[in-house]
């Protein structure tokens, strides 16, 4: 799901010019499109590199189409239903695998690829892409939920650590605020997006609840569900966190927390490599990353001691491609050990390279990474997901708004879901 840099629809194209080897049939005309996210997960330069060892390697000309995440989703669909493919390769999120898979957007994996996935990526990441027992995307992106922090501006209030709990945390906002060392002490990514209803979510999770039942029915209007909206609004109400977080996404929250203008932000893995580069950050030195706090009584009562959200995504390739051949092995080059090993800002999708002790060596943080992993919620797999999550952004940011109390907005949401037509 659900940054760095502001980037709008830009097309690279990344060629070689060596010769063509044996398996690529169209010729030296052939050239795969594939749409990429220009904001969570690797970075634009990131991929560009990665692509362009991938047509360096085989010869394949790759054209990188980059947009913003709320332009994605439509795009693709735009794609999946034209009589030609725009593109061969999307990347795609874990919220639409069941959607795209019923209407045959994107074709699941095959049995070779499929079990090598298998044998070294954890349940946790694969069954994100699963659906009526096949994969429909190769895991690409394990991206998941932190709390990022100024450690200088703890200590400046008098903590030496970050908050385990939501009552420690909101304790040390006061404090913060209290003490003049920083107006707003949180900026969070609350726009009327996908990444508010991310934000719930992992909150939610700090209740002790999840968003939709086992049996796919809405559950977030009662108990943890309340209890994290009146949180959410609690905090804007007081001046806890910046009243920008209302219009704010994953991009702008990061600039302001980078900019030394918040304590804490929740935000997505891609902060953890931008947050101490003398290059980008005005805190460089001071930024720390750890886990994302629970209810202490959902601590004391269950032993959890933290809550996330997952935000993974994977290469797919488009059923109405017609170059399916390269763009696997695109995406097998793209989701490689090899390839990942060597661009270790987000999580490695396979188990052995997690583990591995060069891994660990060049990102310390991994442990708290894969520790981070353990506490995952996720938004429910759901072939109207898009419907369903745009009904819960619309209420759930009234009541942010203050236009709705948290129980009025939450109930209106599950009566608005239950009318889908």
């Amino acid at each position: 799901m659900c940054a760095a840099g502001l980037v709008l629809a830009t097309t690279l194209l990344v060629a070689f010019a060596g010769g063509w080897p044996s398996r690529v049939a169209a010729g030296p005309q052939l050239r795969l499109n594939v749409i990429y996210m220009a904001q969570a997960g690797y970075q634009p330069e990131q991929f560009e590199e990665m692509t362009r060892e991938f047509t360096k390697e085989t010869g394949i000309v790759v054209a990188v189409n980059f947009v913003r995440y709320d332009e994605e989703y439509q795009k693709i669909v735009t794609s999946a239903t034209s009589p030609v493919a725009t593109y061969d390769v999307v990347l795609m999120d874990l919220i639409w695998v069941a959607e795209f898979a019923e209407k045959g957007y994107v074709v699941p994996l095959d049995r070779g690829l499929a079990a090598k996935a298998r044998q070294d990526i954890s349940p946790t990441i694969l069954n994100a892409f699963e659906h009526r027992g096949r994969i429909w995307a190769m895991p690409f992106l394990a991206n998941l939920h932190f709390l990022f922090y100024n450690a200088d501006m703890l200590a400046r209030a008098g903590f030496d650590a970050p908050p385990g709990t939501i009552e420690e945390m909101e304790a040390q906002m006061r404090e913060l605020k209290r003490k003049g060392i920083i107006e707003y002490p949180m900026i969070a990514s609350w726009n009327q997006k996908e990444g508010l209803v991310c934000e719930y979510v992992w909150l939610v999770g700090a209740y002790g609840g999840d968003i939709f039942d086992l049996q796919g029915e809405p559950a977030f209007n009662r108990g943890p569900g309340v209890l994290a909206l009146e949180t959410m609004v609690r905090w804007v109400r007081e001046g806890l966190v910046n009243p920008l977080a209302l219009t704010a996404d994953e991009l702008v929250a990061k600039d302001v927390f980078i900019a030394g203008r918040a304590a804490f932000v929740p935000n997505w893995t891609f902060l953890c490599g931008l947050m101490n580069d003398p290059a980008v950050s005005h805190i460089a030195g001071q930024a720390r990353m750890a886990l994302l706090p629970v209810a202490r009584a959902v601590r004391d009562k269950t032993g959890k001691i933290s809550s996330s959200v997952s935000g993974f995504q994977g290469l797919a390739v488009m059923a109405n491609s017609s170059h399916k051949q390269e763009a696997w092995r695109y995406v097998e080059f793209m989701t490689s050990p090899a390839v990942q090993g060597r661009f270790l800002e987000e999580v490695p999708v396979w188990t052995s390279l997690q583990m591995s002790p060069d891994a660990r060596a060049q990102d310390p943080s991994l442990d708290v990474k894969l520790e981070q992993m353990r506490w995952l919620h996720h938004r429910p797999k759901l072939v109207r997901y898009q419907e369903i999550s745009a009904i819960m952004q619309r209420f759930i940011h009234a009541a942010l708004e203050g236009a709705m109390s948290p129980q009025e907005a939450l109930d209106a949401a599950v009566d608005r879901i239950h009318r889908l037509p």
